[in-house]
């Protein structure tokens, strides 16, 4: 307890003494008694507080969202490329409805570090999609020989070879089990390119000259038509659902998004539930399409070159092998490992040609190309030797690591308004994560 504190504790006392005692010898004795009692209950509330350390400040380090706003608002926006091709046709609102979605992804981003800092100091913020990664591992693309002159461009000329990373991951914005329903993801850096990409002339201190990124996932189209019913979708999946209130509103807008967009919900729900055992023989898709040249409009597609001895069904998947959270990256530590020495592994590098395309076949992404002359063709492969890819080099690079569909040549470019938005998300997202984790670029 402070001396000073009681000091003047007692020369209050000394004070007081003579009319205590003079009281005293007129007053009940339990009127006494009670007195006493109260002046000894006031010395040991006293010394309580003197003794009582002060109360510890709050926490201003804290991770939560409200702390990280300002990161939000100094976003710096990219636009929408312009002019459209003639391929394109704006939709209603549509820079709005980009800057939102791209604040929205921003937002994840946040609330996802924080509610994964309250468990873990030492996590870093991490994509807003296809966070959780299987492996990062070097490839080779090599262009077919023979390659159609229609479809040569000075990315895919015949013959060609360009050093290769290939990212494996999971489509949600935060790490979980391998055994979740999710789609899954495949994402192809490619080296040493010649000319200058349209992020790179965009952003130039973001995206390193010589690179040219294909991003893919396991279902064929994108569940969402355009930017609008994707827009009215994030709504409904990022709604609050604290309280009464907001559970009846989160359950209000899926509502109107299944009553006024059926066949994409349908589509939303497919994409989860493809079922795939290991990333080395599942098939990938660019789900939204591209330009390839001038006049031609495609998907990607890339496929596993397999042998019989490749394919596992999924039922006996499903009934006679345990499965650990991360199985995913167990088969590609066990179908990679060097030793011993084996054939690489070689997906075929393919493009869907849509025939005649209009713009409804570009703007509507969520649509599958199915006419008569519409026609899938070989570009090239993608060789993956035998590696150890768990490095703690490897493993840092590739969550660093920046992958875009902007990132890419003219001849190669994104369409679309699913696309568009797709530039300034990816963007936002790799602010605010780099931001975050105090990287520069």
């Amino acid at each position: 307890m402070n001396r000073d504190t009681i000091q003047g504790w007692l020369r209050g006392r000394r004070r007081s003494d003579a009319v205590s005692f003079a009281q005293a010898s007129r007053e009940d004795p339990i009127v006494q008694s009670f007195r006493v009692a109260r002046e000894v209950q006031r010395f040991w509330q006293m010394a309580r507080r003197s003794v009582r350390p002060a109360s510890a400040p709050a926490r201003s380090s804290e991770p939560t969202p409200t702390r990280y706003e300002e990161l939000t608002k100094a976003l710096e926006l990219q636009d929408r490329p312009m002019p459209l091709t003639k391929f394109e046709r704006a939709v209603p609102d549509e820079a709005t409805l980009i800057a939102n979605m791209a604040r929205l992804a921003a937002n994840l981003v946040i609330k996802n570090y924080c509610d994964m800092k309250a468990s873990d100091r030492s996590v870093c913020a991490m994509r807003d999609q296809h966070a959780k990664a299987h492996g990062c591992v070097n490839a080779e693309f090599v262009v077919r020989d023979d390659l159609p002159a229609e479809f040569s461009t000075s990315l895919f000329r015949p013959g060609a070879r360009y050093r290769t990373i290939v990212r494996f991951s999971n489509g949600q914005g935060r790490p979980q089990s391998d055994r979740s329903p999710d789609g899954r993801g495949m994402s192809i850096k490619l080296y040493d390119v010649a000319g200058e990409t349209i992020l790179r002339g965009l952003e130039p201190r973001i995206a390193p000259a010589g690179e040219h990124d294909f991003l893919l996932s396991s279902f064929p189209v994108f569940f969402c038509k355009d930017v609008v019913d994707y827009s009215e979708l994030m709504e409904a999946v990022v709604a609050p659902s604290g309280t009464w209130r907001e559970k009846l509103s989160r359950t209000l807008k899926w509502f109107l998004f299944i009553a006024r967009y059926p066949r994409q919900f349908y589509t939303f729900g497919r994409t989860a539930v493809v079922r795939i055992n290991n990333p080395l023989t599942a098939t990938y898709h660019s789900m939204s399409p591209y330009l390839l040249g001038e006049d031609n409009v495609v998907r990607y597609l890339v496929s596993p070159v397999r042998r019989d001895n490749d394919i596992t069904p999924w039922w006996w998947s499903f009934l006679f092998r345990s499965r650990s959270e991360n199985f995913l990256q167990e088969a590609l530590v066990r179908d990679l490992t060097p030793a011993p020495p084996g054939d690489d592994v070689v997906f075929d590098f393919s493009v869907w040609l849509c025939h005649g395309a209009r713009p409804q076949d570009v703007e509507d992404a969520s649509l599958w190309w199915t006419r008569p002359r519409d026609r899938t063709v070989s570009i090239g492969q993608i060789r993956i030797p035998r590696q150890n890819f768990l490095t703690p080099d490897r493993v840092f690079d590739g969550e660093r690591m920046m992958f875009s569909p902007w990132n890419c040549l003219q001849q190669h470019r994104p369409l679309g308004s699913i696309n568009r938005m797709r530039l300034a998300v990816y963007l936002a997202s790799l602010q605010v994560r780099r931001k975050l984790n105090m990287v520069g670029p």
